[in-house]
C-alpha cells in the first residue's frame, strides 16, 4: 500500500512542482533534496535499525512521512505552499527514508522462518512492483486529471497511515540486546563486517557500479534510444518501461514459485552479469520490439538477482548487525546513481546513444563474470552450504 503511495506521487510531484515554479530545472532540485539526506544518513539509519525494535523504526518513520505529506498537501490544496516548503519537505522526507530502508530488511527475519525468507522477499518485490510500479502510476494519473495533483499528496499520506495501521497490528518484535558502544563505533563495525565478508563487499561494489552507470541511467537512456534512435512513438517509451516492470513481476513471480536456489551466491552474481550484458543487446536492438523484448529480459535477470541478494543478507548476517550492513547496501546504491545518470547524459550527447548504453554494458558485465571466476572466496558461502 505504501509503494501504492510512491507510484502515485511519481507522477503527481513532477506535476507539482511544474504547477509552482513552472520550471523544470526545480524538480532535479526536489529529487536531490529527498535523495541526499537519504544517502547521508543510511548508516546512521543502520545503527538506530540495530539499536531499536525494527518495527518500532518503521512505525517512526511511515508515522513522520505521513504527517510531513499530509502538511504538504494541506498547504497544496489552500494555495499556499511554495518552492521552499516543498523542499524542507522533501529533506525531511528523505530523511526518514534512510530509516525505513534497512529496518525493512532487517525486519522480515524477525517474522517469518528461514525457509521462507526467498519467497517472503519475491512476494515483497512481486507486490511491490505491481502496486508501485503499475497501478500507482496509473492512479496518479487519473487523480492529477481529476480531483487535482494536490489531493495526491492526501491520498499518500493516507498509504503511510495504512501502513503504519499495518505495524501497529502486527505483533511485537524484538529489540537488539545493548552493544554498549558508541553509534560511532557500531556504523564502523558494520562497514568493517561487510569489508571481511568477501561476498558481501564484492557484491556491494559490482552491484552498485552496475546499478549506477547500467541501470540507473535507463531512466534517460531509454527514452533516448526509443525517440531519437529508434523513431519510436511515445506509447513504445511506456512499452519500454513496462516491459521493465513486466519483467520484474515474472522474475519475482518465479522466485515465489521457485524458492529453492542451490548455490545462492553464484546464480545471484550469474543474474546480476548477465543482465548488463543484455542490455548491450538492448543498445544493439535494430528495432523498438526488439529493445522492448531485451527490456523485458533485463527486468527478469534484476528481480531475481535482488530477490536472492535479500535473502542471503537476512539469512546469513547476524541479526544484531543486519540493520548496518543493509544500510550500506543502500547507501552504495543510492549514491552512486546520481553520478551515473548524469553522466549518462553528458556522455550520450558527445559519443552516442548507442555507446553510452553499450560501453558500460559490456564493461561491467565482463567485469562481474571476471570476478566471479577469479575471486573464489566470493562463493565460499555456496560450497559450505553444500556440504
Amino acid at each position: 500500500m505504501s509503494q501504492f503511495g510512491d507510484g502515485i506521487i511519481s507522477v503527481a510531484l513532477p506535476l507539482l512542482v511544474l504547477e509552482i515554479t513552472r520550471n523544470a530545472a526545480d524538480l532535479g532540485l526536489v529529487v536531490a533534496a529527498r535523495l541526499v539526506p537519504t544517502v547521508a544518513l543510511l548508516l546512521l539509519g543502520g545503527a538506530v535499525t540495530d539499536r531499536v525494535s525494527r518495527r518500532l523504526a518503521m512505525l517512526t518513520s511511515d508515522a513522520s512521512r505521513a504527517a510531513i505529506t499530509v502538511t504538504l498537501g494541506v498547504l497544496a490544496l489552500s494555495k499556499s505552499l511554495d518552492f521552499a516548503e516543498l523542499l524542507v519537505g522533501s529533506i525531511l522526507f528523505g530523511a526518514f527514508d534512510a530509516l525505513f530502508y534497512p529496518a525493512s530488511t532487517a525486519l522480515l527475519p524477525e517474522l517469518i522462518a528461514a525457509e521462507d525468507l526467498t519467497a517472503g522477499n519475491s512476494l515483497n518485490r512481486f507486490s511491490g512492483a505491481f502496486s508501485g510500479g503499475l497501478l500507482g502510476p496509473i492512479a496518479g494519473g487519473v487523480i492529477a486529471s481529476t480531483i487535482g495533483t494536490s489531493w495526491s499528496l492526501i491520498v499518500d499520506a493516507g498509504t503511510f497511515v495504512f501502513s503504519a495501521g499495518c505495524l501497529i497490528a502486527m505483533r511485537s518484535t524484538p529489540t537488539p540486546s545493548a552493544s554498549g558502544t558508541s553509534m560511532l563505533t557500531e556504523i564502523r563495525g558494520g562497514l568493517v563486517y561487510c569489508r571481511r565478508t568477501p561476498w558481501i563487499l564484492w557484491s556491494i561494489v559490482v552491484a552498485g557500479l552496475a546499478n549506477a552507470f547500467v541501470f540507473s541511467p535507463s531512466a534517460i537512456l531509454l527514452p533516448l534510444l526509443f525517440k531519437r534512435t529508434l523513431h519510436a512513438s511515445n506509447f513504445m517509451v511506456g512499452a519500454g518501461f513496462a516491459a521493465v516492470g513486466l519483467g520484474g513481476l515474472t522474475g519475482a513471480l518465479f522466485m515465489i514459485v521457485r524458492p529453492r536456489v542451490k548455490r545462492r551466491v553464484r546464480t545471484m552474481w550469474l543474474a546480476w552479469g548477465c543482465a548488463p550484458l543484455v542490455t548491450v543487446l538492448f543498445g544493439l536492438a535494430p528495432d523498438v520490439w526488439t529493445a522492448v523484448g531485451f527490456a523485458f529480459v533485463v527486468g527478469v535477470l534484476l528481480m531475481v538477482g535482488n530477490v536472492i541478494w535479500q535473502t542471503l543478507m537476512q539469512a546469513e548476517v547476524p541479526r544484531d548487525v543486519l540493520g548496518r550492513v543493509s544500510s550500506v547496501d543502500w547507501m552504495v546504491s543510492l549514491g552512486l546513481s546520481p553520478v551515473g545518470v548524469a553522466a549518462a547524459g553528458v556522455v550520450a550527447g558527445l559519443a552516442g546513444i548507442r555507446t553510452t548504453i553499450v560501453v558500460p554494458g559490456v564493461v561491467i558485465g565482463v567485469t562481474a563474470m571476471l570476478v566471479l571466476v577469479v575471486v573464489r572466496s566470493i562463493t565460499d558461502l555456496d560450497r559450505h552450504s553444500s556440504k
